[in-house]
Order: structure tokens, then C-alpha cells, then sequence
């Protein structure tokens, strides 16, 4: 409301303009009036959105001034990392305490959301994102090729057989979906489309704003998915779950891990692992030693233990 202009509005939040269109519209959707009267870039609030910027100002006036009372500097080895909320729940957090043993003494911090878009990512240590051009300045390395499947559970395989060899004659309400937003995934049209698959009408199925919640769908049995190597690789190991044929391969992968760059203490050399591409198409060379001077040392394991971890389970699937 300050700065009449999306644009402005979005750079002060950290967001992309086009985030911040979407949570206005759907607030209006909820409230069920306009809050804004819009005239080219400028947009001018209406008396309700006046009220309602009050009564917002006054809480979060309180919260932002309770909570500067109450909470503590943060810690520079304290290292902040974004993902989805699918590879949070699915990759990461199985091995998140192999992770917090590697990083200690500093510690990691979590955000989760399936719409980086919406975070402004320059002020966070490192995300797991599926296209690093977003911030070429960053330096990113690879973690899983990219792979997409149709996956379901043993049960509904066992009701539903003829999937396994004509996928696009399952009942279109048995697709299930997500919404995918601008995350990268690719939908059920957009698989079929890669697949060389003729696509059945799809579009009756269930939609699931998180990932996760889509995979307890499937796991109970309730229909067929999209599965994503790197997310569903667990629930494929132990059965929970079963990869159908074909697996698409629309990019050469599917995600990366981007971070800022490491700063190095006066008297130490803080290096990542051997591979590790850097800003200016640059590549670090061999593991570098990291002194516990540093001010960098939390981030520097964390992201030696994520290219051993995704280099390990790399030549686990190539064996397989």
C-alpha cells in the first residue's frame, strides 16, 4: 500500500511481482471483494483493504517488537538452507541427522516451500533449486539426474494390471496431481508429451499443493503419480512403492544446490568438494582444507556432505 506498485512492493518483501499478484488474488478470492483498484502498474487500495492494513499493522507491530526483545543474534556457523517440501520430507530428512553431525558444530536451518519464486533466495546460505540460471552468481553443483516415472502402489497395481502396458487407459480420476506451480515439475500433459504417449483426458484427478501429501496418496493405494528420481527413491527401495515404465528425461537434471560464496577466514582456505562450479564458469579443484577459524566452516560440510551423499546414492542407482 506504501508504494502503489507491485513491482516495488516485491522488492521490499523479497519476492518476484508476480508472487505477490498471486497472494493478493488470493486473498480477494477469500474475502470476496477487490482490495485493490488497479490502473496500469499503480494499484490503489480500497477502504477495506485500508482496514484491513491496520488491523495487520498493529499485530505484526507487536509480534516484530516481542520477538526483537526475546530472540537471540543468530550464530555465524548457523547455516540456512531452502528446498521443497517433497525433498525435505522425502531425501533429506531420513539422513538430516548424518547431515547436523557433519555440519556440528554449527547448525542447519531449514525453510521449506514449494515456491522458491516466492523467497527472496540471495538472503539465505543455500537452496536446492531446479534452475540455478535464476541466480547465475551463485555458485551451484548438481545433485540427481533428472528422471520422471509414473509410480503406484503394489495394491492398486495388482487391482489396476493393464498400466503397465497402457497407461492412458486408466480412468481419469485416478491420475493424481500437482499442482506444480512454477517449481519445475512437469505435469501429467507434460509427461505423456515427453513420453510420445497419447494423453487420455486427465484433468478429473485429485490435485495436491505438496508433494508429500500426494505421496501418502499413493501410497494408500488411491491412484497414479508422477514420481521424481532424488524424491521417491526411498519409498522405491522399500517397496512402498512401484516405478512403471517409461521414464521421461525432459532436462539433464533435476535439481542443483546453489549457495552463496564462501568466504574465506584471514588464514584459511575454505574449499567444497572437487567439481564444484563457481562463479565465472570456474571449477574448484580437489577437496581443500577447511580451518575451524573460518567463518564459513558449517556451510563448506554442508555441501561436502550433500555432493558425497548424491555422488554415493548415484553409483548405488547406476549399480542397480
Amino acid at each position: 500500500m506504501r508504494h502503489g506498485n507491485l513491482s516495488l512492493a516485491a522488492r521490499e518483501l523479497g519476492m518476484s511481482q508476480p508472487a505477490v499478484s498471486r497472494h493478493i488474488r488470493t486473498l480477494e478470492g477469500r474475502l470476496g471483494q477487490p482490495l485493490f483498484g488497479r490502473n496500469n502498474n499503480q494499484i490503489a487500495p480500497t477502504a477495506a483493504a485500508r482496514q484491513l492494513a491496520k488491523a495487520i499493522a498493529l499485530g505484526f507491530g507487536h509480534v516484530d517488537q516481542v520477538w526483537s526483545q526475546i530472540s537471540a543474534a543468530p550464530d555465524p556457523q548457523d547455516v540456512t538452507l531452502a528446498c521443497t517440501f517433497g525433498f525435505a520430507e522425502q531425501w533429506l530428512m531420513p539422513r538430516f541427522s548424518d547431515l547436523r553431525r557433519c555440519v556440528a558444530p554449527g547448525r542447519v536451518r531449514v525453510m521449506t516451500t514449494d515456491q522458491l519464486g516466492d523467497i527472496d533466495l540471495s538472503r539465505l546460505d543455500v537452496a536446492v533449486v531446479w534452475d540455478p540460471e535464476q541466480m547465475p552468481e551463485r555458485p551451484s553443483f548438481p545433485l540427481f539426474r533428472s528422471e520422471v516415472f509414473p509410480i503406484c502402489s503394489p495394491d492398486f497395481l495388482r487391482s489396476h494390471p493393464f498400466v503397465q502396458s497402457d497407461i492412458a487407459a486408466l480412468s481419469a480420476d485416478l491420475f493424481l496431481h500437482f499442482d506444480v506451480g512454477d517449481s519445475g515439475f512437469l505435469t501429467w500433459a507434460d509427461w505423456f508429451r515427453a513420453a510420445g504417449v497419447a494423453a487420455p483426458h486427465v484433468v478429473a484427478g485429485a490435485v495436491f499443493d505438496a508433494y508429500p501429501f500426494m505421496l501418502q496418496a499413493v501410497r494408500r493405494g488411491e491412484g497414479l503419480a508422477l514420481g521424481w528420481r532424488g524424491l521417491v527413491d526411498d519409498a522405491l527401495q522399500s517397496g512402498e512403492v512401484i516405478r512403471l515404465d517409461p521414464v521421461v528425461r525432459d532436462r539433464d537434471v533435476s535439481f542443483y544446490l546453489q549457495h552463496r560464496p564462501l568466504r574465506t577466514g584471514p588464514t584459511a582456505s575454505v574449499g567444497v568438494a572437487s567439481g564444484d562450479e563457481v562463479p565465472g564458469g570456474k571449477v574448484a579443484g580437489d577437496k581443500a582444507s577447511r580451518d575451524k577459524t573460518s567463518g564459513d566452516t558449517a556451510l563448506a560440510a554442508l555441501l561436502d556432505w550433500f555432493r558425497t551423499a548424491t555422488d554415493q546414492e548415484g553409483a548405488t542407482a547406476q549399480d542397480e
